[in-house]
């Protein structure tokens, strides 16, 4: 390694630009703090996940509140809804949500994830907070609109959350805080169901179900507005150790310089292996998004507990969940490093365990009789902890088939996963007309178990665990092309790249 240039540039900076060749490129580290401001940001994340994941399911429980008071607390106002006017409501977020995960990608990946966050929290919070008033002046088609237009917002928050990850983490960092990010999904799951059932028992109502997460939404979009950055160069708080040791990191994992390459949109869409991809995902939305919305329907319906049981039944599932997701995570470490077992096998046998065990515990669920709460409980258990498996299983191989276009891949995904939020809860509406009547349940729980079935048994004839050749189409046919004939290949470029830059005023 030697210094290439050592410049006395305007308004007080120098600089120096250390030149390497692509064999010593990994040997220059600049050691960060182990805890820093981007532990700050992945907290800020977190919670942002966790606050716009409870606004979105605390309706399970609190649409069991207002249209039964007797179940929860009698003194607040209680609304008469069908079955229909129930699943309407329900599904209205994923009606919103379907039409921003493309678009949320782009905006954050090219203006920054910042200011898009705050916009989506501060919405969701002055929705959330307004939400018993919206309801009590325009009924339930007025709070259809209001939670469609939340649905909206919610869409855009995972791809912002991504990007801004993305700008912050270490590449060998990227697992355990993306891990830490992604589990506010199952924290804002659990609360939305336990919190939400907790206070509207309280003297509080079940108003205080919105109010309690919109009031804390407005307080973390005050304190990111304060203490969040875009990335580690526009933060103000953030050391210079550690803004160095990030940036350094995150320009030697960059693979390939240059313009971004364009979509192959034709090859995307026609591929074999992503179409079945999709399908996959879409099968298991099907039985994630069933599970989160019709728990506290169920077992208000069939062992016709109080509002505050129900909510803690119908987040015990998802406490399981978060514990077994990082359990899936460790077993995933060992099995391909002290094991070697082929990613195939692993991607595989994982969502098999995570598809089809849902499957079968939804079964046997659906034959259970109404007295036989332990038996129901645990096949609603092993049905949402097995989920988990999921996300190791089947969710990274977007990453596997298209590095490139992994975001991409995800985004559309992610959208036909929405699309299946929309349909199951209207479906659900339509076979339901009866809470209490178990044999209804029944055909929700039996279509739902083959849906799965055939979803992952496609997944695991056609699915493949190999980058696909239009993820690189456009780099091989420029490195082809960059040589005459007769010539060997030009020898790739050194690069030189800014080690360290700063005020000395």
């Amino acid at each position: 390694m030697t210094i290439r240039s050592f410049n006395l540039v305007a308004k007080g900076e120098f600089e120096f630009s250390v030149h390497w060749s692509s064999s010593l490129s990994k040997s220059l580290v600049f050691a960060g703090p182990k805890w820093g401001n981007r532990h700050l940001q992945v907290l800020f994340l977190f919670i942002c996940a966790t606050l716009t994941v409870a606004q979105r399911f605390n309706m399970s429980v609190a649409i069991v509140a207002f249209t039964n008071a007797n179940n929860s607390n009698p003194n607040y106002p209680e609304y008469r809804l069908t079955e229909q006017q129930k699943s309407y409501i329900l599904s209205s977020p994923f009606w919103g949500s379907c039409c921003t995960h493309l678009m949320s990608g782009y905006l954050s990946s090219r203006f920054g994830a910042k200011f898009l966050l705050l916009a989506i929290m501060l919405l969701t919070a002055l929705i959330s907070t307004a939400t018993p008033f919206l309801l009590a002046w325009g009924g339930w088609q007025l709070l259809f609109w209001v939670r469609l237009v939340q649905g909206l917002a919610m869409g855009g928050m995972w791809p912002c959350l991504y990007t801004h990850l993305a700008k912050w983490c270490p590449k060998k960092e990227a697992n355990r805080l993306g891990g830490v990010m992604t589990t506010g999904l199952d924290v804002g799951t659990i609360i939305g169901f336990a919190l939400s059932g907790v206070l509207s028992a309280s003297p509080l109502g079940w108003p205080s179900a919105f109010y309690v997460p919109g009031y804390l939404g407005i307080v973390w979009c005050l304190l990111f507005l304060r203490y969040g950055a875009n990335s580690p160069s526009e933060s103000r708080f953030i050391s210079l150790a550690e803004r160095k040791h990030i940036e350094l990191d995150l320009e030697q994992s960059q693979v390939a310089r240059g313009k971004t390459p364009p979509v192959p949109w034709l090859q995307v869409l026609t591929s074999r292996p992503f179409i079945v991809l999709a399908l996959c995902k879409m099968s298991q939305a099907c039985s994630f998004y069933t599970l989160m919305q019709q728990i506290p329907r169920y077992i208000h319906g069939i062992f016709r507990y109080s509002i505050t049981m129900n909510a803690l039944l119908s987040a015990l599932p998802f406490v399981v969940m978060l514990m077994s997701s990082y359990g899936f995570i460790f077993l995933a470490e060992y099995l391909t490093r002290h094991r070697d077992i082929s990613l195939p096998i692993l991607r595989k046998t994982i969502n098999s365990f995570a598809t089809w065990t849902p499957a079968v515990a939804l079964v046997i669920l659906s034959y259970l009789s109404d007295q036989n709460v332990v038996g129901s409980m645990c096949c609603l258990v092993a049905a949402t902890g097995a989920i988990s498996g999921q996300a190791i299983g089947s969710s990274l191989n977007h990453v596997d088939l298209s590095p490139n276009f992994a975001g991409l891949l995800f985004g559309i995904s992610n959208t036909l996963m929405s699309a299946a939020g929309v349909i199951s809860p209207i479906i659900i509406g339509l076979t339901v007309t009866n809470e209490s009547d178990r044999t209804q349940w029944r055909t929700v729980f039996l279509g739902i178990s083959v849906i799965l079935f055939l979803g992952n048994l496609f997944y695991v004839i056609f699915g493949r665990m190999t980058v696909q050749p239009w993820n690189d189409a456009q780099s091989k046919e420029t490195t082809t092309g960059a040589s005459p004939k007769g010539e060997a290949p030009a020898k790739a470029p050194e690069e030189t790249i800014y080690v360290e830059k700063f005020n000395y005023l």
